[in-house]
């Protein structure tokens, strides 16, 4: 077997395991293609992440999120900088680890945060003290960005 053979089976072996950890986390959009720069040094265009919908208890500070804009009507992949109680329960202020301000302060969600209903998931990641580190498959996605 050649190495280029050998690279092709395990990339194909990875993305294998990553649909069927997804299917079991059991997310309605368990596979995110991100795109943009706001995430970077995190996140690059064309990473593929997975996502799972925990209870509102369990996301935390420092977990990155995806969540649709009810602003822009777009999903965004950002970082959680803080939570607080509001009308609805919970309310995440998010900021993209490249920006300079929070996402409440630059219109892509409410003054307050955006509340569960808005979140489409957590991205699946390794816990590091108080932030999420993402496991995520590089450049895949750049591939359903072109087809676009």
């Amino acid at each position: 077997m050649t190495r280029k053979n050998a690279s092709l089976i395990a990339a194909v072996g990875v993305l294998v395991v990553v649909v069927f950890v997804a299917w079991k986390l059991m997310s309605s959009t368990p596979l995110i293609v991100v795109e943009g720069i706001s995430m970077l040094p995190t996140l690059y265009t064309g990473d593929i992440v997975v996502v799972y919908k925990p209870s509102p208890e369990e996301i935390k500070t420092g977990d990155i999120i995806v969540y649709k804009s009810p602003i822009h009507n777009k999903l965004v992949i950002h970082r959680i900088i803080k939570i607080v109680r509001c009308e609805t329960g919970y309310c995440y202020i998010t900021k993209g680890d490249n920006n300079l301000k929070a996402d409440n302060e630059i219109g892509l969600q409410p003054r307050y945060g955006i509340d569960y209903e808005h979140i489409v998931g957590v991205v699946l990641g390794i816990r590091v003290g108080n932030i999420t580190a993402p496991i995520r498959i590089p450049y895949l996605g750049l591939l359903t960005i072109l087809f676009r």
